[in-house]
């Protein structure tokens, strides 16, 4: 190829490459319009690369000023992302490895693969935050409690469990909400080492820990020396060893 033509090769895909990377930027700009944000959704979507797909889950990390167009866009997104089916999963994964907004793509992961593959993903991206020894993102761990607390699934325990030893108050509290709504056996004695640890220095874990006993309707005689310093005036232990809420 004659160097004039070469160089003009060179010359489109910069131009093409510096159009592209407008685009981005206005779809992720709190100073676009929310029409021209819509408008480069769209024209990602309609090129379909691997690095448009990517790009388009940028939108999860910008929250626009006004609200209702936050969400319209984000509905939006949604729904394009659906469309592209099963496509999209490495660039999901890849978002949640990187962002601490998980809960938009696990309502896209919810639509295009099953119920089993979605715990796979969650406790996927749980497992990668609890071993990250740098760039803690609690908010995220949270989060992900929150999701999984949706299924009852005997995966979800162990990982739960992992997260009763989080180093964040705030994560060790949604670990007891969603032990309680699991329905696992296996989480009654994690709750109860977690309340006797000398290390939980947290009044509103150790009262969300009892809550998740009595709301998992468990039988503590077995450990009730350990139970009892923590149940207050709001608890008692029942004849069957279950804990009684005192009215």
């Amino acid at each position: 190829m004659p160097l004039k033509d070469l160089l003009s090769v060179f010359d489109a895909d910069a131009r093409r490459q510096k159009a592209f990377d407008k685009t981005v930027t206005r779809l992720i700009s709190r100073n676009q319009q929310h029409e021209e944000r819509m408008a480069c959704i769209e024209q990602l979507a309609m090129m379909d690369t691997p690095e448009a797909n990517r790009a388009l889950f940028r939108r999860w990390d910008m929250m626009a000023d006004k609200k209702r167009e936050d969400v319209a866009e984000k509905e939006y997104l949604l729904s394009v992302l659906v469309d592209k089916g099963t496509a999209i999963l490495p660039f999901l994964r890849e978002h949640n490895d990187r962002s601490t907004n998980v809960t938009w793509p696990t309502q896209v992961l919810r639509r295009i693969v099953d119920s089993d593959a979605v715990i796979e993903e969650l406790l996927r991206v749980l497992k990668a935050e609890q071993e990250r020894l740098a760039a803690f993102k609690p908010e995220k761990k949270t989060r992900l409690l929150q999701l999984l607390s949706d299924y009852d699934d005997p995966r979800v325990t162990p990982a739960v469990i992992l997260s009763l030893d989080d180093f964040d108050e705030t994560v060790r509290w949604e670990a007891a909400q969603t032990l309680s709504k699991v329905g696992d056996d296996r989480a009654r004695d994690a709750l109860v080492d977690r309340l006797a640890s000398p290390d939980e220095d947290s009044a509103r874990v150790r009262s969300a820990l009892v809550a998740a006993l009595y709301e998992g309707k468990w039988s503590v005689l077995d450990r009730k020396d350990v139970v009892t310093p923590h149940l207050g005036s709001d608890y008692r232990i029942g004849p069957r060893g279950n804990l009684i809420h005192i009215d």
